[in-house]
């Protein structure tokens, strides 16, 4: 061949393989996936484990490794090395001071994005703006589709992808009312609840309200409340499923109200107690029996019922002190926390007792005052067939007042003045004291 060499037939047999080799070695390397990002949780124990469990699920299918961190199980002495690894770090937790105080070492080497998600004080470094407050919203209203576009818009940004194509978050009311079967979840007011359930509020049946926090439906942890609900339909009664913030002493009023009438005769609080002072006034105008339901927090339903005490010390204050305090009555536990999942599940016969508990309190709501029968105890201090008095109390004069009070509301008694009614406790108290035999 002029001006050049020619080629044999080996050597073209030669580059052919050649070609072919790197052609596969091509194809190869593209299919090799890259190294999956890995982003990071720190969170404080008032958030349900089970949510992480749900985020890491939805992180895999954007090929993102999602840990958890609980701060209370982090060394005292926790240094930057928590942070070794990860490409993104998120705080979810609304107590910012007690988080920095227990990372005072690790947060100086903190240099990949980090974002702390409580809505009220956001923060956030390494993020472009408008992503972070995107990121925010798609995690304080949580559910399975906001979670997917957090972590959809989270691999994107680690990867310098756009975001086009990524669905704005569903926002939802901050009160409101919930329930498993609703097309959208929530609604905004009782109106449009009751609506949906068909009932009208001249003829609803014995409705119980439910108190939650709407960190158990963000987090999709709302099985044992479900629960609930399904036992408070299947006696024939309406469920109310109200959330709102656990600081703000007027949601439940205002959920529990349609045209201008109240629609609920019980509730079953679910809620931690945080604000005492202001649920008490709430609770104080709602004026209807309210109940509380508490989760065991330190294992399943065997070691709920192995439990001498049945209820941590540390839950003492704000599941026991706090909700007596405020008004509410007959604490009991309720639920557990199952093994393989941390999910919150029911303990099937304490949730029957407070459905129970809580419909029969609603029945007596409803029954007129002459039917009620009402039991008074009274104090026979100090020891003796004529002593009828407490600490600084005429107790005649008090009952006397009482029973009168009684019969203007309606109800069937009689009001003896204060001599006759001390003679009859008197005389009701003799056989206490008369000689054996």
């Amino acid at each position: 061949m002029a001006g050049g060499m020619a080629i044999g037939p080996g050597a073209r047999a030669t580059l052919a393989l050649a070609r072919r080799w790197a052609l596969l070695l091509m194809v190869a390397l593209a299919t090799v996936p890259a190294q999956a990002a890995s982003i990071l949780f720190i969170a404080t124990g008032n958030v349900p484990t089970g949510k992480f469990r749900v985020l890491a699920q939805v992180a895999r299918t954007h090929g993102l490794n999602l840990e958890v961190r609980y701060l209370h199980k982090l060394p005292q002495d926790v240094d930057g090395g928590l942070f070794q690894g990860q490409d993104a770090v998120f705080i979810d937790s609304y107590l910012h001071d007690e988080v920095r105080a227990r990372l005072a070492r690790a947060l100086p080497a903190l240099k990949v994005p980090q974002l702390w998600l409580y809505e009220a004080r956001p923060h956030w470094q390494g993020w472009p703006d408008d992503a972070a407050r995107r990121l925010v919203s798609y995690y304080a209203n949580g559910g399975r589709a906001n979670f997917d576009g957090f972590l959809r818009t989270v691999a994107a940004q680690l990867a310098g992808r756009p975001l086009a194509g990524i669905p704005e978050p569903v926002v939802y009311p901050k009160t409101g009312i919930y329930h498993p079967r609703a097309p959208a979840l929530v609604f905004a007011n009782p109106a449009d609840y009751l609506r949906w359930q068909g009932v009208d509020t001249a003829h609803r049946p014995p409705t119980i309200a439910l108190l939650l926090h709407q960190q158990y439906i963000v987090s999709e942890q709302t099985g044992f409340v479900d629960d609930l609900i399904a036992r408070i339909e299947a006696a024939g009664a309406l469920a109310v499923p109200i959330y709102t913030s656990a600081m703000d002493a007027g949601g439940l009023t205002a959920m529990t109200r349609a045209g201008g009438e109240r629609i609920a005769d019980a509730v079953i609080n679910l809620q931690i107690t945080l604000n005492a002072e202001g649920r008490r006034a709430e609770l104080a105008e709602l004026g209807i029996p309210v109940i509380q339901g508490t989760t065991y927090r330190r294992g399943d339903e065997a070691a709920w019922a192995a439990d001498a005490q049945g209820l941590a010390l540390m839950d003492v204050p704000f599941y026991l002190a706090q909700p007596e305090y405020a008004g509410i009555t007959d604490i009991q536990v309720t639920a557990a926390t199952r093994k393989d999942d941390d999910s919150i599940v029911p303990i099937a016969p304490q949730a029957a007792a407070i459905v129970d508990k809580a419909l029969r309190l609603a029945r007596l709501a409803r029954m007129p005052n002459a039917q009620k029968k009402v039991s008074v105890f009274f104090w026979n201090y100090p020891p003796g067939v004529k002593n009828l008095s407490a600490s600084f109390m005429n107790l005649p004069r008090s009952l006397a007042a009482s029973l009168a009070a009684l019969r203007q509301a309606g109800y069937a008694t009689e009001s003896p003045d204060e001599p006759a009614l001390t003679a009859r406790l008197q005389r009701l108290l003799a056989p206490f004291y008369a000689p054996a035999g």
